[in-house]
């Protein structure tokens, strides 16, 4: 698999999801990850079958998209039966494409869209591919437009397993008020919940509030702003791996959203953490379509400090709706699929149409 990965991106969740289920299943798995990790800080140890090889910092030096690079080594001298590649906008495809034959001869290719949009890079749309994975209609609309519809097939993004915590434990554990309403927020750009402040501070009026912020890449001048003005804002500043972090959303009243975007979106920090019990307050948008009562939304500010009430008085989300949400993407489930896929391919079998 070539993909970010160790990373807090929606991308490397899903690949890190399914690559270690394919792993538990028994197939042997090597990932192709790229080498900077400045603007994806880490959240984990890499494992000895991921191998940095390429660069994707696509920024802009004295007007001139910097170049990206790849070590050709790993592709072309490793032994593997499918290449599955993640988000290939941010890939290196001038150089992928020079052995892109090679690695036609010895493997079944599979693209994982992530892109919400249709990249304006005309070689983005150069590569054969063997399928191409979409996670719903939506994407499949769209890309229908520009890749041939049999190549285009549903494999929908995985959730984490159920992890359920206790509350008081994992307060005690990371030396959290036991008294308090904790309110939880995580992730780079840290600042886009901060519309949200208003609210929290009138609502931290009534009840004994923390809105607790972990900020993936360091506090900026925006947060220290916040937390000046602030005194319920605390700012921890930290990259938890998954399971820290499942150790926080055990320790939260709360885990709060606020994402906005323009184009189709899959909002994978939901099926990060589902599994940890904790209900998650979100806004109403692009990041909702899809999602149902698993998830508790808010469309303006009065719904948020009504949702949240709400919360500190006992009700969550529906259980049923959470449980068959965490059920119909099971992350097992999911991998299993790719598995028929590539042996569909292997096989010599076109993917199912839509």
């Amino acid at each position: 698999m070539m993909s970010p990965w160790n990373t807090t991106c929606g991308v490397s969740i899903h690949a890190e999801l399914v690559g270690r289920e394919w792993i538990k299943m028994g197939h042997e798995l090597r990932v192709f990850a790229p080498i900077e990790r400045v603007n994806q800080p880490i959240t984990d140890r890499d494992e000895p079958y991921v191998s940095r090889c390429y660069t994707m910092d696509r920024e802009f030096i004295k007007g001139i998209l910097k170049p990206l690079s790849l070590d050709w080594q790993p592709f072309l001298d490793l032994e593997y039966d499918v290449l599955v590649v993640q988000n290939l906008e941010l890939m290196p495809m001038p150089e992928l494409m020079k052995i892109w034959s090679n690695i036609q001869k010895k493997a079944k290719t599979i693209l994982v869209i992530h892109e919400g949009y249709l990249p304006p890079y005309p070689e983005f749309y150069r590569f054969d591919w063997d399928a191409i994975v979409c996670f719903d209609e939506r994407y499949t609309r769209l890309f229908s437009q520009k890749f041939p519809p049999h190549k285009l097939c549903i494999i929908p993004y995985p959730c984490h397993a159920w992890e359920p915590g206790q509350k008081e434990k994992a307060r005690m554990d990371l030396g959290l008020p036991l008294e308090k309403r904790i309110v939880l927020s995580y992730g780079i750009a840290i600042h886009q919940h901060f519309s949200t402040l208003p609210v929290l501070e009138e609502l931290s009026g009534i009840h004994n509030l923390m809105y607790l912020v972990l900020p993936g890449e360091g506090k900026s001048e925006i947060v220290e702003k916040a937390q000046a003005r602030y005194g319920f804002l605390e700012v921890w500043e930290m990259v938890p791996t998954v399971r820290e972090l499942y150790t926080y959303l055990h320790a939260a009243d709360a885990l709060l959203l606020y994402k906005q975007s323009p184009n189709i979106v899959v909002c994978s920090t939901v099926y990060l953490c589902a599994g940890s019990g904790c209900p998650i307050v979100i806004s109403e948008g692009r990041y909702t379509e899809g999602l149902g009562n698993e998830v508790l939304k808010y469309s303006n500010f009065d719904e948020l400090k009504r949702v949240l009430t709400q919360i500190f008085h006992g009700q969550g989300v529906d259980d049923i709706a959470l449980r068959a949400f965490r059920g119909r993407y099971a992350a097992p489930r999911i991998a299993q699929q790719f598995v028929d896929l590539a042996q569909s391919l292997i096989m010599s079998r076109a993917p199912a149409a839509l």
